[in-house]
């Protein structure tokens, strides 16, 4: 007999609990099968960190980046940033001697 070999054969060969019925996960509704970044994983961690510091570097507008994962699995989900509006409408602090 011959055996069809596709993602639910390999998920199931990680994680015997997989369930190929349900794709999604109930978490924070992503595809179960998506190799995608994860909270704890240092490699995953330093291309946030690139990413996160190229995103400042690039937009001055932007004062802070903060990375989401899912609190449950660890996926990771968005970035939130932190946006100076004064700036993004085009305004300037004017300092005292103005």
């Amino acid at each position: 007999m011959n055996k069809k070999l596709d993602r639910a054969y390999f998920e199931k060969k990680k994680n015997p609990k997989y369930d190929d019925q349900t794709p999604i996960t109930e978490c924070c509704g992503e595809v179960k099968d998506r190799d995608g970044m994860m909270k704890g994983n240092k490699d995953d961690w330093k291309l946030i960190e690139e990413h996160v510091e190229e995103h400042l570097r690039m937009y001055s507008n932007v004062l802070s980046v903060t990375p989401v994962f899912c609190e449950e699995c660890g996926r990771f989900l968005q970035y939130l940033c932190d946006i100076d509006v004064d700036q993004t409408l085009g305004y300037r602090r004017k300092n005292a001697s103005n």
